[in-house]
């Protein structure tokens, strides 16, 4: 494949989902391997991230050597793949790069992703988690990607790497679903430490972001295994558990924060779709009326064509 023709390789990508949704395995295996491969080897850049030997996600290492290439850039640079705007100022945020951070032609990121969510689907979780790791070195606060990896850890009975992709998550859940899938990796981590406490106030806890028949199923089997109700604790006992068990009650309120402020950048350069997304993120943790307004005035906006 030709990586310079970005059309071609777009088409490419389109091909293999539809494979993948039509469950055309080993066609969409070749595909998307042949495409990745493709890219891998005529791209020698410094990419956003890395997982260092613990599982912790780290800024990328610099490159030793400095290879100029024709427009005059080195591989020096860093290059991340985005899926939203505000990925670059979360990325910018929380690894703080020295250097000029570049953005990708190409969504690489979520090619190695899409590989990853093939993977897991047919049950190859060593591909999987390989795939998504790469994905994540691409793109280190893609959350999808960081959550993926915590599964294909799951299934590999590899809890402590879950326990750490999981904690790598946390900071990056930004919406009441994506904080129930939190607090449900949390919990089957502590039932399968035998921590059934703090597994059910787990639990308990996410149906509250978002509820789940996950959750709740999870619920049921703690009641029957330990043969008693579920307790019915208030928010602040609950609180209370999850602060002893060193797991976050809340958000973090940080990338709130840098979300929100993306959006004012966005509505100051009259990018108003880029802008919704930012505030409907922070709504939906928040539920501010302010927010709820200022949404409506962007519908408003957008719906008039502006």
């Amino acid at each position: 494949m030709d990586i310079d023709n970005i059309e071609e390789l777009k088409e490419k990508f389109a091909d293999f989902k539809q494979m993948f949704s039509e469950e055309r395995i080993d066609e969409a295996t070749a595909l998307i391997e042949e495409l990745l491969e493709s890219i891998e080897g005529q791209f020698h850049i410094r990419k956003a991230g890395m997982i260092d030997n613990r599982g912790h996600i780290r800024i990328s290492e610099k490159n030793i050597q400095k290879v100029e290439t024709a427009d005059g850039k080195t591989n020096n640079e860093i290059y991340i793949s985005l899926n939203h705007v505000m990925e670059y100022y979360v990325y910018a945020y929380y690894y703080k790069p020295d250097i000029q951070v570049c953005c990708t032609q190409l969504p690489i990121g979520e090619y190695y992703r899409a590989y990853g969510d093939l993977s897991v689907k047919f049950g190859r979780y060593k591909a999987g988690a390989a795939a998504y790791k790469d994905a994540i070195c691409w793109n280190p606060v893609d959350l999808d990607a960081i959550l993926g990896l915590a599964e294909c850890y799951k299934y590999l009975n590899m809890l402590e790497r879950y326990l750490i992709a999981t904690k790598e998550a946390y900071k990056l859940c930004c919406t009441r679903a994506t904080m129930a899938r939190y607090y449900r990796n949390m919990g089957y981590y502590h039932v399968s430490k035998y921590n059934t406490q703090t597994a059910r106030c787990c639990y308990l806890y996410s149906n509250i972001y978002y509820s789940t028949e996950n959750a709740s199923r999870e619920l049921e089997y703690l009641k029957n295994a330990l043969g008693d109700d579920t307790p019915q604790w208030s928010i602040k006992e609950m609180q209370k558990i999850l602060e002893q068990s060193s797991i976050e009650p809340g958000p973090n309120p940080d990338t709130i924060g840098v979300i929100y402020r993306v959006g004012e950048l966005m509505m100051n350069d009259h990018e108003y779709s880029l802008a919704r997304d930012c505030f409907s993120i922070c709504y939906d943790i928040t539920q501010e009326e302010l927010l709820a307004r200022m949404l409506k005035q962007l519908d408003e906006l957008l719906g008039n064509g502006v």
